[in-house]
């Protein structure tokens, strides 16, 4: 026992920091899981207290402490100070439409950004950067293609994602294109086991293609639920009353914030492109058979945080930031399904 015990440790340790070296997008989620992928034949509502982004809605509070910044622009030590964000998240999944072994679905989010800099300390003369305030709003719209089929004699699902981007409702910002595949390999009656590749058309992605695992495994003798979802992240899950359950992990995120500047160094329309990895527990609790309440404390580490002009890709943003992680506070209401 102490020997699996150890075993599963270092299994989940592993797979944790391989997690954390692989960078995902806001809608990677909707290309990696499908509720065909499953092979155990879970039910919506089961999957759905599994995978919260399979949720049909959901909005989310998170307040964030200070933390230190070091930016560079074009190369050059810019400037250094203190940033602060408070973040309002919602998401809305329509049901799927779906015809012989085809589905279609279409996925809406909202994000409200208000950031706050302050305690700026500039290192370029003729260039700087002004303690401020922001409030920005962002919306995605994605529709969400999948096929399911058959390649030598075993299932394979294949899924399209076609995203744009906008900070208001008359025109886009940023076109975004997701193409995978995912091949589920394994059914018993407590693990599921599924790999895959993914495609992402986007100049805000560090690479172009990454790999897909999705496993899921339930310790019948603790009741621990191992949920591997790469490379969104990997939670620990365990029920700790009827229709209540705490769970612990590491999520990543991407979060893209539009602005318009015109000054000596950022001149027309920009984008801030921020890559997070959120580590830390929460409180899930099922209440009126599909409301989910979530209550949380973790903390966030960038991966990478950006400016990026028109016309420029993650290799060469103009300004690139060094920002240090912050603890936070999470609190969200979330509807399993209609």
């Amino acid at each position: 026992m102490i020997k699996n015990n150890i075993k599963f440790r270092a299994f989940l340790i592993g797979l944790t920091l391989w997690s954390c070296s692989v960078h995902a997008q806001n809608m990677v989620s909707m290309s990696s899981l499908h509720p065909e992928a499953d092979t155990i034949s879970a039910g919506k509502k089961e999957l759905a207290i599994r995978y919260p982004d399979l949720r049909q809605f959901g909005v989310s509070f998170n307040h964030f402490g200070y933390s230190d910044f070091d930016a560079k622009l074009n190369d050059r030590d810019f400037a250094h100070g203190k940033i602060r964000t408070e973040r309002i998240s919602t998401f809305f999944n329509s049901p799927a439409i779906k015809w012989k072994s085809n589905s279609l679905s279409a996925s809406i989010y909202y994000t409200y950004t208000s950031t706050e800099l302050k305690e700026i300390t500039n290192r370029l003369p003729d260039q700087e950067l002004a303690a401020l305030t922001t409030d920005k709003s962002t919306f995605d719209l994605a529709l969400n293609y999948s096929r399911s089929a058959t390649i030598f004699n075993r299932p394979i699902i294949y899924s399209l994602v076609a995203r744009g981007i906008t900070d208001g409702l008359n025109d886009f910002r940023r076109f975004n294109l997701n193409g995978s595949f995912n091949l589920p390999l394994k059914k018993t009656e407590n693990t599921t086991f599924s790999v895959g590749l993914l495609v992402l058309i986007d100049p805000s992605s560090p690479i172009p293609v990454e790999p897909i695992i999705n496993y899921y495994h339930k310790f019948t003798s603790s009741g621990l639920e191992l949920i591997v979802d790469l490379p969104n992240g990997i939670n620990v899950k365990k029920g700790v009353a009827k229709n209540a359950w705490f769970k612990v992990g590491s999520n990543q995120r991407s979060y893209t914030t539009f602005y318009d500047h015109h000054n000596t160094f950022l001149d027309g329309k920009v984008s801030y492109n921020t890559i997070e990895l959120n580590s830390g527990a929460a409180f899930e609790y099922l209440f009126a058979e599909n409301m989910m309440l979530t209550l949380g404390g973790r903390f966030s580490s960038f991966l990478s945080a950006k400016l990026f002009k028109d016309g420029e890709n993650y290799s060469d943003a103009s300004l690139r930031s060094d920002n240090k992680g912050a603890p936070y506070l999470t609190i969200g209401l979330s509807l399993l399904t209609f």
